[in-house]
């Protein structure tokens, strides 16, 4: 369609001013983009509102996921963390629930308090879901710890029972009672919990059971026999399992208390007797009480028996010697014992006569009439046995024998006092002899302990009686492990007693005055020793040494330090001076501070006493050949050398830093001992002291006897020239013909020699 032209005041806009322009119009051309534009922008913004919106969000959420995780972290703490409420059990879970319900509430509100908005509304329906699922998992774990507590309270309640009958052990009706109540207990769990009846049944045997094997247990701490007769008691209530186990808890025991028993029972009974009077007690010794005067007793018979001379050898022994005698012979082995027999035991004035006339023209040593301990002597007693075997002397026993005979007298209170005499038996303290063995021994002569105590032949009868071999086994053990122990108590409780004895006379008291539980516990003996001691002290002497138990001493020092270490001195304080007790409380000391230097110094003086005695023997100090008095005369003087010598050897020691003497050291010391002197008194008929007209008696002897000698007593130097060893003869005689410028007189070679020797 043609558009009519309009007329437009806008010369401007006048098609004739206008060339080429297209009269349509775009709606660019009117501002779309522009509108366009804006809209986009509108809905920019829009958007970048939500962006807005949703970065919020996702902010509340993050805060509120963080407080979650934070309370989760927290709960799982609480439940499962130390003392956690899902790891409580029984009662505790139970009373722990609120707290926990009330704690989690609190972090619940703790952890959300500052959050706002978006991020609190998240927070409390999460929170409230985990508190919803924690409540639930609370009263599922309370439910089933509530069946746990009354468990554990029933649990608890049948314990208390059990403990209860356990305290009561020994009322028998308060055992049952908490027996009954336990049971009850029981059988209210079982049916709570649904026990069937072999359930119930099983438990209640168990408890029973248990209950009675604890009070078992108890008894045995006390006295497993008691024990075993309650397990025995009650069999029937204690079940299999439990005896089995009792048995291996309590077998030991039982037996070890079963021989203990037994053992008490064999050593209360003492030794047998068979008929008259029952065997002395230990320690007991009546003066002048023998055997004969003693009844028809057992010990009497038996070595009656063993007698070939019966009775005649027998019934004038003093009791006390006669019990220890038996008593060793009857303890022997049954090897032994079978051969042991008594050769010879008291013998009459006439009978001991005859021997010692027989003995002159045999040349068999036979004490003098009247001086044997064979015989009868001042107490009404004889106190001497020569011991036999298979029917000859005990010299041909076999070593075996020999050696146990020896080596067990001592617990019997008897010693082999002659050592040329190795059947000779006696009581401890009867006499001094050169042997050490003899004279070094403590001495009394009471019933030894082991010789009350039950025979060989009485244990192992009473033992034959014990059917279990565990038993008498154990027993056997414990016997003769008892056996030793009480000779050691004894001896150890008189050496005590012994030793408070003489402090109490060091202190000016009488034995009188010491106390009578004392002296009963030192013995008659000590108390006699300690008599003696205060007569010569009273006198105003000092004790002067016995010199043949003193030279014994040594040489059993040197011998045995070990077992010399265990002698009580206070045994020979009246027949030691001051100062021999003195140095041989030194020599103890040594052999218990170091054996082998006591050893090694014992050698050696051991070996000067040996190479000593070959001279001895060579100038006529010897007992060999010699009887009675000059052979008692004979050892005494070997004895006071001896001692002289090893005094000697203390000296060198002492001036040599403690140095032996060498062997010619030793030589020379014995030369100088057996410097030949003259021993020079004056006494008259009317006064014993030196007179104007008193007539000189003299004495030869030697230069180790000048000590010892009389006061009043004058010592001349009596060598002869023989009598100079050639070695030494040869070299004094050189020496002084190159002083004098010739041969010397054999006076003037003597000469030198006393005052070399003196000198030196």
């Amino acid at each position: 369609m043609v558009k009519v032209p309009a007329y437009d005041r806008n010369v401007s806009l006048r098609p004739i001013l206008q060339s080429g322009v297209d009269v349509r119009a775009s709606p660019e051309a009117f501002g779309a983009g522009i509108g366009r534009g804006m809209q986009d922008a509108a809905r920019g913004v829009s958007q970048l509102g939500e962006s807005f919106a949703q970065v919020k969000e996702l902010e509340d959420a993050a805060k509120a996921k963080e407080a979650d995780n934070a309370l989760a972290g927290w709960d799982r703490e609480a439940k499962y963390g130390e003392n956690g409420f899902l790891t409580l059990e029984g009662k505790s879970a139970v009373e722990g629930r609120a707290a926990y319900e009330q704690q989690f509430e609190a972090k619940r509100k703790e952890f959300g308090s500052k959050l706002s908005g978006g991020a609190a509304r998240m927070y409390d329906r999460a929170s409230q879901a985990r508190q919803q699922s924690a409540y639930e998992q609370s009263i599922v774990h309370t439910a089933n710890q509530r069946k746990t507590w009354f468990k554990e309270a029933s649990d608890a309640r049948a314990s208390t029972f059990a403990d209860d009958a356990l305290v009561s052990y020994r009322d028998t009706k308060l055992v049952n009672k908490n027996i009954a109540a336990g049971v009850l207990e029981l059988r209210q769990k079982g049916a709570l919990e649904g026990w069937d009846a072999d359930t119930l049944r099983q438990r209640e045997v168990t408890y029973v059971s248990g209950v009675h094997r604890n009070i078992a247990l108890r008894l045995a701490q006390d006295d497993p026999l008691a024990a075993d007769s309650y397990i025995k008691a009650n069999s029937e209530r204690i079940s299999g399992a439990d005896q089995y186990a009792l048995k291996g808890a309590l077998d030991t025991e039982i037996k070890v208390e079963q021989s203990k028993r037994e053992a008490d029972a064999i050593l209360s009974g003492g030794r047998a007797e068979v008929g008259g009077e029952p065997i002395a007690p230990a320690g007991v010794s009546q003066a002048g009480r023998t055997l004969k005067s003693s009844g028809p007793s057992r010990v009497r018979a038996f070595l009656t028996s063993k007698a070939p001379r019966g009775a005649y050898s027998v019934d004038n022994l003093d009791e006390a010697f006669g019990t220890n005698l038996a008593a060793m012979m009857q303890d022997a082995p049954p090897s032994i014992r079978e051969g042991l027999g008594i050769m010879s035991g008291h013998r009459s004035f006439e009978h001991q006569t005859q021997l010692f006339n027989k003995s002159n023209k045999s040349g068999r040593m036979v004490a003098r009439p009247g001086h044997s301990n064979h015989e009868v002597r001042s107490d009404g007693t004889a106190k001497a046995v020569d011991l036999s075997y298979n029917g000859r002397s005990l010299k041909h026993a076999p070593k075996e024998v020999l050696d146990w005979v020896h080596s067990n007298a001592k617990k019997y209170g008897m010693y082999f006092p002659m050592g040329w005499e190795p059947w000779h038996i006696e009581p401890i303290g009867t006499r001094g002899g050169a042997d050490a063995s003899s004279t070094i021994a403590p001495r009394s002569n009471n019933v030894a302990p082991r010789s009350a105590m039950p025979s060989f032949d009485d244990i192992e009868a009473k033992l034959s009686s014990i059917a279990d071999p565990d038993v008498r086994d154990l027993t056997r053990k414990r016997l003769y492990t008892a056996l030793e122990a009480q000779n050691k108590a004894s001896e150890a409780q008189e050496k005590a007693a012994k030793a408070e004895l003489w402090e109490y006379i060091d202190q000016g008291a009488t034995p009188d005055q010491v106390p009578m539980e004392v002296r009963q516990a030192a013995g008659m003996a000590a108390v006699s020793s300690a008599w003696s001691y205060m007569e010569t002290a009273s006198k105003g002497r000092a004790v002067d040494s016995d010199e043949t138990l003193l030279y014994d001493m040594r040489r059993y020092a040197a011998l045995e330090p070990g077992q010399f270490a265990d002698i009580d001195l206070n045994d020979y304080r009246d027949r030691l001076s001051k100062d021999a007790i003195k140095e041989l409380t030194g020599l103890q000391t040594g052999a218990l501070t170091d054996i082998r230097k006591a050893r090694e110094d014992g050698l050696s003086l051991t070996t000067a006493f040996s190479q000593a005695s070959d001279q001895l023997e060579a100038i006529g100090l010897t007992t060999t050949g010699k009887d009675g008095a000059a052979r008692e005369a004979a050892a005494k003087r070997i004895a006071a050398f001896q001692n002289s010598l090893a005094a000697e050897m203390e000296a060198f020691k002492q001036a040599n830093a403690g140095k032996n003497p060498s062997q010619l050291d030793i030589q020379s010391m014995v030369n100088k001992m057996l410097l030949p002197i003259v021993l020079k008194s004056e006494k008259s008929a009317w006064n014993p002291t030196k007179t104007p007209w008193s007539a000189t008696a003299e004495t030869k002897g030697f230069l180790f006897e000048a000590a010892s000698r009389d006061d009043g007593t004058t010592v001349d130097v009596a060598v002869g020239y023989s009598d100079i060893p050639i070695d030494l003869r040869r070299g004094i005689s050189m020496d002084l013909e190159r002083e004098l410028g010739r041969k010397p007189s054999e006076d003037e070679v003597v000469q030198r020699y006393e005052d070399y020797i003196l000198n030196r």
